[in-house]
């Protein structure tokens, strides 16, 4: 499985571990307000400052996007972890 995932200015970083992507966060401004990792099955997960995630795949548009909000950096960072792995079963429960 691949995916990629863009820091808070957009950039697509290889193989860099999400919680240093994350900590990019903690210094964003509103034009750069989230950082994203998309699975190859094109679901998508787009994280802000305040934990909440935005569910979707964006080659699916007759799918509706969602919005998960999560109590804790380790709950974002294992969702993404799941999704990374491609178990999108998992971040949908």
């Amino acid at each position: 499985m691949s995916y990629f995932m863009n820091n808070v200015m957009g950039e697509s970083i290889d193989e860099a571990t999400i919680r240093s992507i994350l900590s990019g966060l903690l210094g964003s401004d509103d034009e750069h307000s989230d950082v994203s990792l998309v699975h190859e099955s094109g679901w998508s997960l787009s994280v802000r400052p305040d934990k909440v995630l935005r569910w979707e795949n964006v080659e699916e548009s007759s799918v509706p996007a969602r919005e998960l909000p999560l109590g804790s950096w380790d709950d974002v960072t294992r969702a993404l972890s799941k999704l990374s792995r491609g178990d999108v079963q998992a971040v949908s429960a």
